[in-house]
């Protein structure tokens, strides 16, 4: 397999990646505004989400 083709692939894996990752912490911020009836800033404090990250999960509810 050529390195141009493996590399294409790993950048494809690593954004699929970050993609997952940013579904499950949707979808658990999620559950904490269901089942804890907190808010959405309040949820991402108990996950200790970055204050600059919480904007496109805000955007994302």
């Amino acid at each position: 397999m050529c390195d141009a083709l493996r590399e294409l692939m790993k950048e494809d894996f690593e954004e699929t990646k970050q993609e997952t990752k940013q579904e499950t912490l949707l979808e658990t911020i999620k559950n904490l505004m269901d089942t804890m009836k907190w808010t959405a800033e309040q949820a991402m404090t108990a996950m200790k989400i970055p204050d600059a990250d919480r904007g496109k999960y805000i955007a994302k509810l």
